[in-house]
């Protein structure tokens, strides 16, 4: 165990030279047991972890960089992003438009500026939405129990299929199907 039990903790009396010398500001007599460090608190332990992995770190940079970036664009670009020429029509990248012009002759590169700010606030008012309607359904399926929980626990499975689903979707339409594709492949699929 890290930390001793509370009684015995309570029967240890402190060294009065050490506790006059910790008052002080110095070191302890020779003597003396050592100091116990306060015990810390989930937070701070899951904190402490936290700052000490360099993919927290990273991750932090960029997410910090992102939101700077929606909330301020125009310290990353000075172009307007409703600005659009058709005489740039999909050109390349270049020192003028790091990500080139779209076919409306639009910057690619200040629409992505501009248009990180609605991702994120999607991202965000979804993550508070789930939260609170996952958490209501939650209390709920937890206070009543019995059929009530076994209801909701059922409808919430079809909702984390849905991904799988789409997914699904998406790939049976990237690969069509015709007369003459050939039966295996048609099943594989």
């Amino acid at each position: 165990a890290l930390y001793p039990p509370a009684a015995a903790m309570a029967d240890e009396k402190v060294h009065p030279e050490a506790e006059t010398a910790l008052e002080a500001g110095t070191e302890a007599p020779p003597g003396a047991p050592p100091e116990r460090d306060k015990p810390r608190s989930l937070t701070s332990d899951a904190w402490h972890d936290l700052r000490r992995n360099p993919i927290f770190i990273v991750s932090a940079v960029i997410i910090v960089v992102l939101v700077v970036m929606a909330a301020f664009p125009g310290v990353f670009t000075n172009k307007d992003p409703r600005f659009c020429d058709l005489n740039l029509s999909r050109q390349a990248p270049s020192a003028d438009a790091w990500f080139g012009y779209d076919v409306q002759g639009c910057d690619v590169y200040a629409r992505t500026i501009y248009g990180a700010r609605a991702s994120i606030l999607v991202g965000l008012f979804t993550t508070i939405a789930v939260t609170i309607v996952g958490g209501l359904i939650g209390m709920i399926a937890g206070f009543y129990g019995g059929w009530i929980d076994s209801v909701l626990s059922r409808v919430l499975e079809i909702f984390f299929g849905i991904p799988l689903l789409l997914g699904g979707v998406l790939v049976l339409a990237s690969f069509p199907s015709g007369p003459d594709t050939p039966e295996l492949a048609t099943i594989g699929k």
